[in-house]
């Protein structure tokens, strides 16, 4: 079983995704063989009110409901952000993503505090990017930064009943996600699909197993296989995955039973 919670449907307004509706997604993900793939709208991330595109994404998806696992988008400045999450728990959505850069709000702010700890109180897990795109390549209309992992850090510890899914996140190891021990316990998890198994060898070669010593140091349980497809190619994920230095068990739950965990799925 291989579930992959870092995908996308829908338009991204700056690059072409050529024919992003569930079909051509399931396409994808079996021409790499994954099982099942957590899903939003991403243009969900420049609505200031999204919850149309959750609405949409609810039925959209109904069809291949044994592959696609939905996520409602929140944005905590809406007035009624509230009733949105309650309408998100009754479409069946399973968790909840947030764009703190894109909805403009701070990542360590009372806002996003409130809307964590209400999707920890009803049981849902919280899904963040760290980034969209490489900040390198984004367009003028496009925020293009990515987040500050120390104020994510912040957020992980002021909502320590969450779990939070730190999406895109690099580097990793010599993060404040890792390096704060009060952390190490809490709930929290990044994907596979922009981390990096050699960050940093083009500053010095004693920086060069990110992935590798975060699981040296006991960090494993952290980590989740994820995509970010269409945006990205699966083939990069699935190649850590492979070398990634772990053991069955533990790679299992990478692949699958954390995912399942958290999202509340019927494990198989």
């Amino acid at each position: 079983m291989l579930i992959d919670t870092n995908a996308w449907l829908g338009t991204w307004p700056f690059r072409s995704l050529r024919d992003n509706t569930p079909d051509a997604l399931i396409a994808r993900m079996d021409r790499s063989g994954i099982d099942k793939a957590v899903v939003s709208y991403i243009e969900a991330a420049f609505h200031r009110h999204p919850q149309s595109a959750n609405e949409r994404l609810a039925r959209d998806i109904e069809p291949h409901g044994h592959r696609l696992i939905p996520l409602g988008t929140l944005n905590p400045l809406s007035p009624h952000w509230e009733r949105d999450l309650t309408s998100c728990i009754d479409l069946g959505l399973k968790g909840i993503r947030l764009f703190p850069q894109y909805h403009n709000y701070p990542t360590h702010g009372s806002e996003i505090r409130s809307a964590v700890q209400a999707c920890a109180e009803c049981d849902l897990p919280v899904f963040i990017p760290h980034r969209l795109e490489d900040a390198r390549q984004h367009h003028w209309m496009d925020p293009g930064h990515s987040l500050d992992l120390a104020h994510l850090a912040d957020l992980i510890a002021a909502v320590p009943d969450a779990a939070i899914i730190v999406s895109n996140a690099r580097p990793l190891a010599r993060s404040p996600l890792w390096m704060r021990g009060d952390l190490r316990d809490l709930n929290w998890y990044v994907d596979l699909s922009l981390a990096e198994i050699h960050y940093g060898l083009h500053r010095n070669t004693s920086a060069m197993k990110d992935l590798a010593y975060l699981i040296e140091e006991g960090g494993a349980n952290h980590l989740l296989f994820g995509t970010h497809l269409p945006i990205s190619y699966a083939g990069p994920a699935l190649v850590k995955l492979a070398l990634l230095p772990v053991d069955n068990q533990t790679r299992e739950n990478i692949t699958h039973r954390t995912a399942a965990k958290l999202l509340n799925l019927t494990q198989g």
